[in-house]
Order: structure tokens, then sequence, then C-alpha cells
């Protein structure tokens, strides 16, 4: 599974509250109260990082084409930029816990195994994070996800490893570098590992750019590779923060498969608060690998 390499015209990839084609790789803009126009905004380049060549407007798509830096969608040859500013989709946050998301991701075409036969998954991309603004209690995030499916107990968790987070590394640490939480939309547990900076959730033998909390415009190369020692601990996390879910969830790492995957940028913006995030992606992919 990879992102399209040969986009000639945004629309085809991007998508209003609901999951491309099982198979496919797109953009998702999540809530329903927006629509996505072609627009010629130059100043996207500014906050994505990508500058796609002319004519703009089939590679653009804004909920608000006359307004500079609102949120958008990018997508062009191999290239794909999200841009997401909180005052733009007010009333999307308003029926998403505060929250303000585009994901490029993709449900497999058939579920991924590879825990059952000692291999693994490697979950790769290219990222540029230029812009991050926040106000008051704003926050601006990015994480890389699997959705691991129990096929024995017909129940999924999700698996992420955290790139970026406008808290800071001090938030980071404090919260834990690897730890397990709620997922309010999904009604589902996650647990987090750290870019670079977990050692019982990734596997350490492939190297990845570490965790930040400031904006930068160069290509930085992240890789999340996870085998069964990396499944059993985050099984083994989850059931400690939620002790219900003990019977409701494998031991045994050959049980799970992927399902999907995605690459998940969002803002967090309460009432009174501000936030932005935009990114730009290349050469997003998973692989099983021995």
């Amino acid at each position: 599974m990879s992102q399209p390499t040969d986009v000639t015209d945004a629309r085809s990839i991007s998508y209003v509250d609901s999951n491309p084609p099982r198979g496919a790789a797109g953009v998702t803009l999540w809530g329903a109260h927006y629509q996505l126009q072609p627009t010629e905004d130059r100043t996207l380049a500014n906050d994505t990082g990508f500058a796609p060549p002319a004519p703009r407007r089939n590679c653009q798509l804004s909920v608000a084409p006359a307004s500079p830096g609102a949120t958008a969608i990018q997508a062009c040859g191999g290239e794909i930029g999200i841009n997401i500013h909180s005052a733009s989709i007010a009333a999307n946050l308003r029926d998403r816990f505060d929250l303000g998301t585009i994901v490029l991701g993709a449900d497999l075409a058939a579920p991924a195994r590879p825990f059952a036969s000692g291999r693994k998954a490697k979950y790769s991309f290219v990222a540029k994070i230029p812009r991050s603004r926040q106000s008051n209690r704003g926050v601006s995030q990015a994480v890389a996800y699997y959705n691991l499916r129990d096929r024995v107990h017909r129940q999924s968790f999700w698996f992420g490893m955290v790139l970026f987070d406008s808290r800071g590394w001090s938030y980071r640490r404090s919260e834990g570098l690897e730890h397990a939480m709620w997922d309010k939309g999904t009604n589902q547990p996650i647990v987090q590992a750290t870019a670079a900076h977990s050692n019982t959730l990734l596997d350490r033998g492939y190297p990845t750019t570490a965790f930040g909390g400031q904006p930068f415009s160069d290509p930085r190369s992240y890789t999340f590779v996870i085998g069964a020692p990396q499944v059993r601990a985050a099984v083994a996390m989850m059931k400690a923060k939620y002790p219900e879910l003990a019977t409701r969830f494998s031991d045994d790492p050959a049980d799970y498969e992927i399902r999907h995957i995605n690459l998940n940028p969002e803002v967090y913006a309460p009432e009174g608060s501000f936030a932005q995030i935009g990114m730009s992606v290349t050469g997003w992919q998973l692989e099983i690998v021995p």
C-alpha cells in the first residue's frame, strides 16, 4: 500500500467525512459541515511546504477558496499537502470534541498478517511540517497510526507513533513516552509510542526522525516498524490501563491483523482557542518485511 504518485486532480483522492474506497489511499476532511472546492490560494505553499504547479486549482481544494490559509488539501504527482486551520472549520470542531482533522489513510484491500509468520510491518514516509500556530489552549499534533484487529475477539485498537506535538518535549515526557488512552471518536483504545524515543513499542533496528515540537521546512524521514514483540507490549500496556479489556483482546500477536493505516495531523481548539498545522507528505507506504 502506498500513496499515488501520478495525481493530476486533487479531487480524485480527496473525501469529506468518508473513507476512500477499500484498497485505495486518499485524504479525508473529517466533519460534515464544509465542502472542498478548487482554489488558487498561493499562500498554502507557506503553510504546507508544497507549491503545486499551475494550474493550482487542479491541485488544491479548500473549504473557503477565497480565504487565504483556510483549511485545505493539496495533491499533485506524488506529493500531498494538508493545512488545518481551526477557525475555518469551526462547525466541524464543535461536533468532534474540539478536534479538526484531515487524514491521509487507507483501508487495506486485504488484511495484512505479518505477526503470525514472524515478519514485521514497516510504515514509512517523508514529511515537512512548516506551520504550527496556537493560541490559548490550542494544540497541533501529527501521529502515524496502524489499526490492529484481533481476529479472535473481533476487537480493534489504534497503535500510533507521535512525530509532532506543539506542546513539546517536556509535555510529551510528562505524559509518558509510551502510554495508552481512549479515542472518543472511534470508541477504541489507543497505544502511542514516541518517535525515536520508545523502547518497547518500536523496533529500534529501523532509524526514524525523532519526535519534535517545533515546525520544520526540510523533508524528514519517518519509519514506524512493529513486529510481534511490539504488538505484545502494546496489548499489555492497553490492558494495564484498562483492566476491563483483559478478556476482550488476545495476548497472542499472531491473532492480530492490520486493516488500516493513516497519517493523522490534527488540531485541538476548544472555544476561545486557535490552532493550525500545515504539512506535506511524500513516499507514504506500508511494507511487510522479514
